[in-house]
This record gives structure tokens, C-alpha cells and sequence, in this order.
């Protein structure tokens, strides 16, 4: 057999295939077979790039932080700490593009390969980023929590699975982020304002809801 002369064209193409059966299917209808069948390939070669569809996922969530301006907000040396975590949970919230991802992930509750997914990425790959802008706000006076790197790994679990998951109405979203939001303010950690909790509600309305198959 022919040695593959383009890799990345190929994991684009699989990305891209992929995203549009997850997006038309919804994950958890879609198999592999189904984006072999797309693609033209053998699942051998599907596999030599993706180990399983929960990778194939994780990439595409790469692939969008990388070609997103999302963290740009990191750099801008106007704002407090606080003040560009407020930003940076805005955009994750609003932006087009993690809605449309968010979109064909929400069955999140029903996989627990899924689970275990959006824990790793939630500690592994967000907790350091809301960490440094911890550490920054404490180095700016905007945030006085005294364990930036606690605060953000628990902040990011309970954000994306407790809260984000396992909500089902949209009392239950709105209660559990303001329970957050008094957990916040209490490890000196004020994210939660009036704007942001509208952004949750719009939220809501967009993506949550569909937890509750309304």
C-alpha cells in the first residue's frame, strides 16, 4: 500500500466529515462506519490517524481553540485579570463556534467516555489557563483567592460537568450557577456579574435546553 504523502489533509478531511455527520446525525448516532462510508477509506486508515470517535471529538475541539480568536482576551494588557476571565467565560458561552460543538455534544450525560473526556480536557487543558488569569488578577488587585490553581481546576469541574451536564431545566442551570457564583465571590473570585449571568441564560436558551429534550 502507498504511504500517505498528506497526512494533515487527511485528518482535515476525517475532522471535517466527521463534524458534518455529528452535526447532521448527532454524536451518538454517528459511528465510525458512517464516516468511513463518507469518506471513501478503510476504517484502517480512519484509525491509523484517530484511535476511536471520542478522539476524533476531542480533536475538533482542538482544531476550534487553535483557529479561534477566543483567547485573544489573554493578551490585552487593558484589562484586569478579572476582567478578562469575565471575557474569556463570555465568549465560551456566545462564540458561534463552541455553540455549534456544544451543539452535537450535549448527550454528554448519557456517555461516559464523553464524561471522562470533558473531565481530562476540563483539568488538563482550561484549569491553567483560568489559573493564570487567577494568579494575574491576585497580581493586579482585581482577585484575592489565595489558591489559584484549586480554584480553577474544581471552577472548571463544576462549571462544565456539575453544572453544565447534569442540568436538566433551565431553574436548575440558572440555581446551580448561583450557587457558583456564592462560591465564587467567596474565594475572592467576583466572575459572576449581571452581564455573565444573562450570557448563561442566552446559554441556556441555545444549547442547555436540549438536555431537557424541550
Amino acid at each position: 500500500m502507498a504511504r500517505n504523502k498528506y497526512p494533515e489533509e487527511t485528518e482535515r478531511k476525517i475532522l471535517d466529515i466527521a463534524f458534518r455527520l455529528f452535526s447532521k446525525k448527532g454524536y451518538d448516532h454517528t459511528t465510525i462506519q458512517d464516516i468511513v462510508d463518507e469518506l471513501g477509506m478503510s476504517k484502517g486508515a480512519v484509525y491509523h490517524h484517530f484511535k476511536s470517535k471520542e478522539d476524533i471529538l476531542d480533536h475538533l475541539y482542538d482544531r476550534y481553540y487553535v483557529d479561534s480568536k477566543m483567547f485573544d482576551v489573554l493578551e490585552d494588557p487593558s484589562r484586569s485579570g478579572l476582567e478578562r476571565l469575565r471575557e474569556l467565560l463570555r465568549r465560551q458561552l456566545a462564540d458561534p463556534g463552541k455553540l455549534e460543538i456544544d451543539d452535537i455534544t450535549i448527550s454528554f450525560e448519557n456517555n461516559p467516555q464523553l464524561i471522562q473526556l470533558l473531565l481530562t480536557t476540563s483539568v488538563r487543558n482550561a484549569a491553567p489557563i483560568i489559573q493564570r488569569l487567577l494568579e494575574e488578577g491576585n497580581a493586579d488587585g482585581s482577585l484575592s483567592t489565595p489558591y489559584p490553581k484549586e480554584a480553577a481546576e474544581s471552577f472548571m469541574v463544576l462549571l462544565n460537568l456539575w453544572a453544565g451536564i447534569f442540568s436538566h431545566t433551565q431553574e436548575e442551570f440558572m440555581t446551580k450557577f448561583r450557587f457558583l457564583k456564592v462560591i465564587a465571590d467567596g474565594l475572592g473570585i467576583p466572575v459572576f456579574d449581571q452581564a455573565l449571568m444573562d450570557t448563561l441564560e442566552a446559554y441556556y436558551a441555545r444549547v442547555a435546553h436540549k438536555l431537557a429534550g424541550t
